[in-house]
């Protein structure tokens, strides 16, 4: 297994960094991924391992204010120019390595970006992974607080009102049942602690209908892996997105107990070894 880094370049000149790992033998798959909201791509080192062990190269990108790239801190100002970023990558990886990715992967806030991107675009891949993108909004908001946000994010787009504390309060309840997992996500210095643009807090809120409407155009290949016990994408969103997929080639896997993070709960090998049965099931040995 070998890590290197590099950046891509949007269309605005803000300057993207990335991570890749790949094993030392033959590679039978190129991934590449998103991460979700607050986070960067160096949390996902252990997945890159299991599946480089599976022969599977996997590349992370860090969302424009998120982790080492540029941009203001977590500020969104429309959720589409997350999905322009991602296609500008998409375009500068295929320049650069003559071909597409062979798989698409992203988690949560990452995974609801690439369905607004496939939807849309729908780029030349083998297929999507999708953990837990928030079809649905697990937690309730009163609509009094939506009006409110709205009309600061119209008149003041980039004010930070509340903290969001996922890794914080929530923690354990939210994000993962691994105690490791919690530590690190409180200690890691690249994730996002600070006040929450408005803005962001308002295209977050706005996201899930816009994924409801994309289900019915996303007929790419997928894996769905969603936490049952899931409190920030609800898993009725994930069966709603199933059932109006079109996808000839769909696989919704719900995990019963599990939470947000699926690939780093206790019972992340069976997960993770679905994942792997199912990339192998679509892949054609050497043939990256």
């Amino acid at each position: 297994m070998s890590e290197s880094t590099s950046t891509f370049t949007t269309q605005d000149g803000t300057t993207l960094f990335s991570r890749r790992w790949e094993p030392s033998g033959p590679i039978r798959g190129e991934i590449l991924g998103l991460h979700g909201l607050l986070e960067h791509c160096g949390r996902y080192a252990e997945l890159a391992a299991r599946l480089n062990a599976a022969g599977y190269a996997l590349q992370m990108i860090d969302h424009r204010g998120h982790g080492r790239s540029e941009g203001p801190r977590l500020y969104i100002e429309r959720i589409e120019t997350l999905v322009e970023d991602f296609d500008g990558v998409l375009r500068q990886w295929r320049e650069r390595r003559g071909r597409a990715p062979d798989f698409l992967f992203g988690h949560s806030m990452g995974a609801g970006v690439l369905i607004l991107h496939a939807a849309t675009r729908r780029p030349p891949v083998r297929g999507a992974v999708l953990s837990g993108p928030p079809i649905r909004i697990a937690a309730r908001v009163l609509p009094p607080l939506r009006s409110v946000a709205r009309l600061l994010s119209y008149l003041w787009p980039g004010f930070r009102l509340a903290r969001l504390r996922t890794a914080e309060r929530l923690g354990a309840h939210a994000v993962s049942r691994n105690p490791d997992v919690i530590r690190a996500l409180r200690e890691d210095p690249l994730v996002y602690r600070g006040r929450f643009p408005v803005r962001t807090a308002v295209e977050i809120l706005d996201l899930p209908a816009k994924l409801e409407q994309a289900a019915a155009k996303f007929d790419l290949p997928y894996l769905f892996l969603q936490g049952g016990a899931d409190k920030l994408s609800a898993a009725s969103g994930a069966r709603d997105f199933h059932e109006r997929s079109p996808s000839p080639d769909k696989t919704l896997r719900i995990y019963p107990g599990l939470y947000h993070e699926v690939i780093s709960e206790p019972e992340r090998d069976a997960v993770l070894a679905d994942l792997i049965q199912w990339l192998d099931a679509r892949s054609t040995p050497g043939s990256a």
